[in-house]
């Protein structure tokens, strides 16, 4: 469990670092955000799924040089909160 809140604080303070990333999230957000709004399962797929991982690529690829400690291990974490996120927010847009 130690492990889980580590990473996970890891996750959303230096794995969310950078002014490309800091960004392509508030453009993947607004784009989501807008999807939500218009019921428009596209642009809530492109602003989660797309533009967001953009953003971690380039962390990835570019800021941490392809560090694995920020790459690959992160992909759960990613999973884990953009679903419980989505799901909470189709719940507030009354898509269900």
């Amino acid at each position: 469990m130690s492990k889980f809140i580590e990473d996970s604080q890891f996750f959303f303070t230096d794995f969310h670092k950078g002014t490309v990333n800091i960004l392509l999230h508030i453009i993947s957000f607004a784009v989501m955000f807008y999807g939500l709004a218009i019921k428009d399962t596209f642009l809530v797929i492109l602003g989660l799924a797309v533009i967001d991982e953009f953003g971690h690529l380039y962390n990835y690829f570019i800021l941490f040089k392809r560090d694995p400690k920020y790459g690959v291990r992160m992909v759960p974490y990613q999973l884990f909160y953009a679903v419980i996120g989505i799901i909470i927010l189709l719940k507030i847009f009354n898509w269900y």
